[in-house]
């Protein structure tokens, strides 16, 4: 057959509507049902098509299109189905054999289509275990941030409170200090020229003018000691002295 009878790989895919890829993997699986030259080239020449590989493509698409899986496929294209006539020509026995075939063939797609089900089910069942796990795992894990969460705002809380009643004591100890001097100064005033700026001119009321602030009484006085006698020196006669 010349090469002008040939068809390339793209024109075969533009013919049967599908992908490139999809007609190389096609004319993998179903091999023995087209030409070697389609099938598999020799060299690094490409793949051409005849028309009976197209014509055997197009049942391929057929097939693929009803929902049959490729094994299904294979066993169509060696045993393709006999067309059943309503002929009078016909006996019962053999429409009894076609509509058996026919049944036959029925309950074997149905079969093959309720596997196919039941793994998409299995394998939908071990995705969903993975994702409640993952859901579990994160709700404990949440769980053990809320309560870190929890007990770092307990803590901040009780630092929170033994600063205020540590506030709050200095506070009551610095007025009950200022108390007690104010109840000092108000027991021994005195009178001063001139008071002075600062914090204990503020803290007794000065500011730069002349007030009574308090003053320690003064110490009692001790009884002087009386003095004691100093004893009389004695009188002695002076010695002559030379001669004038």
């Amino acid at each position: 057959m010349s090469d002008l009878h040939l068809r390339t790989p793209q024109e075969v895919a533009s013919r049967l509507d599908i992908s490139p890829s999809t007609l190389r993997r096609w004319s993998e699986e179903f091999a023995d049902y087209i030409s070697e030259q389609a099938s598999s080239p020799q060299g690094k020449s490409h793949r051409r098509y005849t028309e009976q590989d197209v014509e055997t493509l197009l049942t391929i698409k057929e097939f693929m299109s009803d929902g049959l899986t490729y094994e299904q496929v294979r066993q169509r294209l060696e045993h393709p189905p006999e067309p059943v006539t309503t002929t009078a020509l016909a006996s019962p026995e053999d429409l009894s054999v076609a509509a058996m075939a026919y049944l036959s063939e029925t309950i074997d797609e149905l079969r093959q289509g309720q596997l196919s089900v039941l793994n998409s089910q299995s394998a939908n069942r071990e995705l969903m275990g993975v994702l409640i796990q993952d859901n579990f795992n994160l709700k404990e894990e949440n769980a053990r941030l809320r309560e870190r969460s929890l007990e770092v705002e307990r803590r901040m809380g009780k630092q929170r409170r033994e600063i205020d009643a540590r506030t709050e004591g200095l506070r009551q100890e610095f007025e009950a200090k200022l108390m007690e001097v104010r109840e000092i100064a108000t027991r021994n005033p005195i009178t001063v020229l001139q008071s002075r700026s600062g914090c204990l001119g503020s803290l007794f009321g000065g500011g730069g003018q002349i007030q009574a602030v308090p003053a320690q009484k003064p110490l009692a006085q001790q009884p002087r000691q009386q003095a004691q006698p100093v004893p009389s020196q004695k009188s002695y006669p002076r010695p002559p002295g030379p001669p004038e």
